[in-house]
């Protein structure tokens, strides 16, 4: 192996360390050396000192000390710390690594120190990027999160197409429900699903149309609810992606486009609810929104009615088969299912008319919940006619009312026979083929006339 002279391991030394400092055995510094940079900020006689541990930051005194004490018992054998250096007594240190080799010989410790300034600024730059990108990432959450927020307030339904693999991104929760796909996400799913034929057609156009045109592209289709929705189309190119954006909505008309006086309409004591022929809400005044438990109108337009009427949407269907322009339909009972899930007793009444060159129906909703039933009576109390029976119609099981047919016939058979034998007991009981004593029970189930036992 060949060897080096001392004066070559000196000049490598020098050309690779940036401070060279021997600490004598009592301490203090005999001699230093800095390269060019370091020498505008120190100077060689300012590291000659008779304590070297002056020329080290507080905190950095202690690990100072332990590491010449750990080079000093080992002769030969070099130790690595990072300290930093004071410059001056208003100056910043300078973080430093050092390499400490005690000579057993003459007892003093070679001290080599690297400078890290510009390892320390590229490591502060790293802290402040990291930094930057954390602020920017809970800035795109707190950001999506509005975003978010504020898709599911309004009353449109937004989509965000993939447009090579077809498959819908985002969607907020008013597409599903305009769809007529229920409260199911469809983010996932490829997109058109759940339309007729011909809807899908429409939409299928959209986006060959969006894709050649420079801006928005828009058509009508209809659900398979039957609602009729306009659908607007972008197509958004961004680096090597491309986004089909989606916005549909319904057709909306306002209350006063449709020539209904507005203080009647939002003053009326009654529910009015607007629909078209499809049974599609085009607009409701306070009192039924009210009644039903919605909080703006917005939430209620473009939807169908059997969304809150009836206890499925056959009753609907019967109200637009048995209203026309010239036969009103009235007081026709049906319940009213509110947002929070209750069922309210309700009649309605609804009117065919012609507003605008649209053919509308005008509902006009009374809540009768409260009113005091027949049936709820101290006293019961059959109907007493066939029409009060077949009012009840969806309203009560068929059983009862079944059974209520039948005491009103035995009630009207027994007041029948009492008017022709003129209130005589003997030959109505005769005339109804019973005994008195069950003609007696009768009068008294069915409340007729005197229904106290003749004295014999």
């Amino acid at each position: 192996m060949s060897s080096f002279s001392p004066n070559t391991l000196s000049s490598m030394l020098s050309a690779v360390a940036d401070i060279q400092m021997t600490v004598d055995a009592q301490g203090g510094v005999s001699g230093a050396d800095l390269n060019t940079e370091l020498s505008q900020l120190l100077e060689a006689d300012k590291l000659s000192t008779d304590d070297w541990r002056d020329l080290i930051a507080d905190r950095d005194k202690e690990t100072a000390e332990a590491v010449l004490k750990a080079a000093r018992s080992t002769p030969g054998e070099t130790h690595k710390v990072d300290l930093d250096l004071y410059t001056g007594p208003q100056e910043e240190c300078i973080p430093v690594s050092c390499w400490f080799c005690s000579d057993e010989v003459t007892k003093a410790t070679k001290v080599v120190c690297k400078d890290l300034r510009s390892d320390t600024s590229v490591r502060q730059q790293l802290i402040n990027a990291q930094r930057t990108l954390e602020q920017d990432y809970w800035s795109n959450r707190r950001l999506e999160a509005r975003y978010r927020r504020m898709l599911d307030m309004i009353s449109d339904g937004f989509l965000v197409i993939d447009d090579l693999g077809g498959r819908v991104l985002e969607a907020n929760k008013n597409a599903s429900v305009l769809l007529g796909l229920g409260e199911n996400s469809i983010v996932g799913r490829a997109f058109p699903f759940g339309l007729s034929d011909e809807a899908s057609r429409t939409i299928i156009e959209l986006q060959k149309d969006s894709r050649s045109v420079n801006g928005i592209v828009s058509s009508q289709f209809n659900t398979m609810d039957g609602n009729t929705l306009t659908a607007c189309m972008i197509c958004l190119r961004q680096s090597n992606e491309t986004r089909l954006l989606l916005r549909i909505s319904p057709i909306k008309h306002h209350a006063s486009e449709l020539t209904i006086p507005r203080d009647a309409f939002e003053h009326a004591p009654d529910g009015i609810l607007v629909t078209d022929n499809t049974g599609v809400v085009v607009t409701a005044n306070a009192a039924y929104l009210k009644l039903a438990g919605i909080n703006e109108e917005y939430q209620a337009i473009g939807r169908r009615a059997d969304r809150w009427l009836g206890r499925s949407n056959v009753d609907l269907s019967v109200i637009l088969a048995n209203v026309d322009t010239d036969s009103p339909l009235q007081l026709f009972s049906t319940v009213l299912r509110t947002e929070s899930g209750a069922l309210l007793d309700v009649e309605l009444s609804a009117a065919k008319t012609q507003i605008n060159g649209q053919v509308m129906i005008i509902s006009f909703i009374r809540d009768i919940s409260r009113r005091i039933d027949r049936q709820y009576e101290t006293e019961v109390h059959l109907p007493r006619s066939i029409e009060q029976i077949t009012g009840r119609v969806g309203r009560v099981p068929l059983k009862q009312l079944v059974r209520e047919s039948t005491d009103v016939i035995e009630a009207l058979c027994v007041e029948a026979a009492l008017k022709l034998t003129k209130d005589n007991r003997a030959a109505a009981s005769e005339l109804l083929g019973l005994s008195r004593q069950s003609l007696y029970t009768k009068l008294r189930r069915f409340d007729i006339g005197d229904s106290e036992d003749e004295v014999a």
